[in-house]
């Protein structure tokens, strides 16, 4: 797709920054961008995505955007800002404006999970199309030298605020903290940098901090200088009184510098106190905690260390990019054929069953085989994981079992097929696609089909990864204390006493698709609602009638146990399970360590029997590490068996 990225904030500033990044992302994907000043005129926007022949358009805030975006007839991506949030959606003109714009959007994205749920809560008939991806950052100081720039000596500490001059930025917070301190202490200084958005309100600032007394204000500084001055800083602050998700305190936090920032949801979204850093709510809370941090330079160093950890973990460039992605190739799935774009999906045919299946990468490298759960179609598989797995170097296979998405659907009760079929339909993708061999990724009914797989065609298999599913059978002596524990009667209660849906009913099925996820959620942790009924949605409009036919999956014919065989697997095996899954507990994920040699057992903490969104980073690095090093021990393998 080409997309048209609108760009109407100052250069440097955290929007721009913001735009610019994501504009990057996909370009890389392969879908190229145009950014595009704000045009004085919005007919002028109309025609420079003629002109250009754009796909689509993205753009920061629902009111600078979207107002423009709704009058333009392309598809549309909008990125909550801050203030969408915590401004105009105060004000009932721009909120009716951007409600607009945002019904009609492709999809909105929140940085944050505050940010999610507020937007759910201003539009919940958005709730399906928004999309929560964290923010990400990345650094690259130069020589720049602070210190040298204001001419301070070099015992001078340095608390540096990146802020541009606004009064929800609130840069004059600590201003007579400040002014008292640097009385006491002439090292202490506060610099100040940032854009000057308003002349009068830059005037009321710079009276503020007057001069000589230990305050600067340096103006904009070029990005990676501004890196450059946050290394020559004790800590970088943020005062706002309201945020989204600062770059500034993301940036510090991968520099590893201590980040002192006010408690407000859209900084504590992103550091924890006392961890990746400390909050402060008055000047004399932020006076203590900074005080400490130059009285103990190892702990400051420590909170630096945690914090570039946790922002290279959870906000790192290569997610926030597959996410993105991801999100276009949901859009794409939902464009009309007639359209001309491409989702990837093509059909395979083995006997007279056709299999819907989508292919994410390059073919030419190491192939994945996603295979989905029981009455789970490909989208068990979340399109921004399979995008961050193929940028990984892999070529990843997702598709939809018999009965599910768009692959052949029987009617309901009566499946003429067997768990064997489904595993031999596998092979038919594989097949299909001339694929000699794949890393299976099997969950749940799909970690069963994996199983038997590498079972009958080991030449086929690469590596078994096995998520959230039991080995097939009895232990091979058969003693009683071998049995696995069954599924819950209470998980078994409350899926009886979900009703079934009125199928033809688009708001009914989605009700019950995502009270049945619920059940299916970990009980340690929120359930994420808007996220299960964004997925249930999309399966409703991908499967449309034939929906009902996924209980077919329950009544399988599984053929005999294969436990007892398990030991003869030798493709190189990891058990993934989450240790509060209601239907499988955590003794199958144990068993199935225990029967096939040398596999290697990860517990995902609080999950349920599902892949949810916040386990999504820690599998894919599981995935990626664990095919790149099966794919290394098979080249060994048939190195040594060619000599």
């Amino acid at each position: 797709m080409r997309f048209l990225a609108l760009l109407h904030s100052p250069v440097a500033s955290g929007n721009d920054t913001t735009i610019r990044r994501i504009a990057t992302h996909l370009s890389d994907a392969g879908h190229p961008v145009l950014l595009l000043l704000e045009p004085a005129h919005e007919e002028d926007l109309a025609a420079a995505a003629r002109q250009h022949r754009v796909d689509a358009l993205i753009g920061t805030h629902a009111l600078l955007s979207g107002r423009a975006f709704a009058k333009v007839g392309l598809p549309y991506f909008l990125i909550l800002a801050g203030t969408d949030v915590n401004e105009f959606a105060l004000d009932r003109e721009y909120l009716d404006q951007m409600t607009h714009a945002v019904e009609g959007a492709a999809g909105l994205v929140a940085f944050n999970e505050d940010f999610v749920q507020r937007g759910r809560a201003l539009w919940p008939q958005a709730t399906e199309r928004l999309y929560h991806i964290p923010q990400s950052t990345y650094t690259a100081p130069s020589d720049f030298s602070l210190r040298a720039h204001l001419g301070l000596e070099p015992e001078a500490r340095i608390f540096l605020l990146p802020s541009g001059l606004r009064p929800v930025k609130d840069p004059l917070f600590l201003v007579d903290c400040f002014r008292r301190w640097h009385a006491e202490d002439p090292r202490i200084h506060l610099v100040i940098s940032g854009l000057s958005y308003e002349e009068g309100y830059e005037a009321i600032v710079l009276r503020r901090i007057g001069s000589g007394q230990g305050m600067h204000f340096t103006g904009p500084l070029e990005r990676c200088d501004l890196h450059a001055a946050m290394l020559d800083s004790v800590a970088v602050l943020n005062t706002s009184v309201s945020e989204c998700s600062p770059n500034a305190v993301l940036e510090a936090m991968d520099l590893g510098r201590p980040v002192l920032v006010r408690d407000i949801p859209g900084n504590t979204c992103l550091i924890r106190h006392g961890n990746t850093g400390l909050t402060f709510r008055d000047p004399d809370g932020f006076r203590v905690m900074a005080e400490r941090l130059l009285d103990d330079e190892p702990y400051g160093e420590l909170l630096g260390l945690r914090a570039r950890e946790a922002v290279r973990r959870f906000h790192n460039p290569a997610a926030e990019r597959s996410a993105y992605v991801g999100m276009v190739r949901d859009l794409l799935d939902t464009l009309p054929a007639a359209a001309g774009r491409q989702s990837g999906e093509q059909v395979v045919r083995r006997g007279s069953v056709d299999l819907c299946v989508q292919t994410f990468g390059d073919p030419q490298d190491p192939a994945v085989l996603l295979i989905a759960g029981s009455g789970a179609s490909m989208l068990a598989w979340d399109a921004a994981l399979c995008e961050r797995v193929a940028a990984g170097g892999r070529f990843v296979v997702r598709f939809d079992h018999r009965d599910t998405g768009r692959s052949t659907a029987y009617p309901s009760g009566e499946p003429p097929y067997t768990l064997r079929d489904l595993a031999d339909d596998a092979i038919g993708v594989l097949d299909g696609l001339g694929l000699a061999e794949a890393h299976l990724v099997g969950a749940s009914l799909g970690g069963m089909i994996a199983q038997l797989v590498a079972l009958e065609h080991p030449e086929r298999t690469t590596s078994l990864t096995l998520v959230s599913t039991s080995p097939g059978g009895a232990a091979p002596d058969g003693a009683d204390h071998t049995q696995l524990p069954p599924t819950p009667l209470s998980v078994l209660l409350a899926f009886d006493a979900l009703l079934a849906p009125d199928w033809t009913d688009r708001d009914s099925a989605i009700e019950y698709l995502t009270a049945s996820a619920r059940v299916l959620a970990g009980r340690s942790r929120p359930f994420d609602e808007g996220e299960a009924q964004r997925l249930a949605g999309r399966v409703y409009d991908r499967s449309g009638a034939a929906l009902p036919s996924a209980a077919n999956h329950l009544y399988l014919d599984y053929g005999e146990p294969w436990r007892g065989r398990l030991g003869a697997l030798r493709a190189p095996t990891l058990v993934i399970h989450g240790s509060e899954d209601p239907i499988y507990p955590l003794a199958h994920a144990y068993a199935l360590a225990a029967e096939i040699p040398h596999a290697a057992l990860r517990v995902l903490e609080q999950a349920g029997h599902e892949l949810s969104h916040a386990d999504r980073d820690q599998v894919t690095e599981a995935l990626l590490q664990h095919t790149a090093t099966a794919t290394a021990d098979e080249g060994r393998i048939r190195a040594t068996a060619k000599v």
